[in-house]
């Protein structure tokens, strides 16, 4: 007799949704793929863009950043009738309750060091650049690639909404960062897409496998949210309008459910 095929955990009001599979990390495959593909490129001689294209398409990075932050919040608020007061209450108050969090674990602080560790890693050239310097170099890319807002806040939207769009404005920004590294640091910029791909994979096949769980209290909805909010100050960043301790900020993620748990009411 044949063994039935197991099927994920679906709540009764949710349609049918199939378990998490490679499709599910299709933005983080695309973010890889980008960091291999600049990599090769670069190696290949292939010129840098001009310094006044890069500070435009920084700054097209930013404007699409902030508007599709404004249209992760939108939808998020929306996405249940009757919801949007709680939904944007909630989403805020974990901001807040995630950047004093973020203040008090010194979470810039640390970020700002990784910073600086990359940076004394990276200040040799290519022909400094053997096969024992690797490892330097591939420490400091994953630091550069990692350890950014939208590393986290990417793939929890392509895990809950199925929306890539965050990890498609990412892969441009490390495409950008890999042409200009690759060329001087040589290829262990290029390994840097091996931890992309587990942390954000990581982060995307969790909160996947965690959302029919989510749904029930409306997790989802705020977490969304949440992401969204997270959004604005990284474009903010990205058009040079203000500085922001945007890493203070990113335990706002764990709130985000908590608080939407804590606050449900059946």
């Amino acid at each position: 007799m044949a063994r039935k095929k197991p099927k994920c955990p679906q709540l009764p009001c949710q349609p049918p949704r199939p378990c998490p599979s490679v499709a599910t990390v299709f933005g983080t495959l695309v973010n890889a793929g980008a960091i291999v593909a600049a990599g090769v490129a670069a190696l290949g001689r292939v010129p840098d863009p001009p310094v006044r294209l890069q500070r435009r398409l920084q700054a097209l990075l930013g404007i699409l950043t902030l508007a599709l932050a404004f249209h992760v919040v939108w939808h998020g608020v929306w996405a249940v009738p009757g919801t949007f007061a709680r939904t944007l209450g909630l989403a805020m108050l974990a901001l807040v309750l995630g950047r004093w969090t973020g203040g008090w674990l010194k979470l810039q602080g640390r970020l700002n060091r990784l910073g600086q560790f990359a940076g004394r890693h990276l200040t040799v050239t290519l022909d400094q650049v053997g096969p024992s310097a690797w490892p330097q170099v591939f420490y400091a890319a994953t630091v550069i690639f990692c350890l950014t807002p939208l590393a986290v806040v990417g793939p929890l939207l392509e895990a809950l909404a199925e929306d890539r769009r965050a990890l498609g404005l990412k892969a441009l920004v490390d495409a950008l960062a890999t042409l200009s590294l690759a060329r001087t640091r040589g290829p262990g910029v290029v390994l840097g897409a091996v931890p992309v791909l587990a942390l954000q994979g990581t982060l995307t096949l969790g909160p996947a496998a965690a959302r029919p769980a989510l749904v029930g209290f409306h997790g989802d909805q705020v977490l969304c949210t949440t992401g969204g909010l997270l959004l604005l100050p990284v474009a903010l960043v990205m058009l040079q309008v203000l500085r922001v301790r945007l890493a203070d900020y990113l335990p706002a993620v764990i709130w985000a459910p908590l608080l939407a748990w804590l606050f449900h009411r059946p």
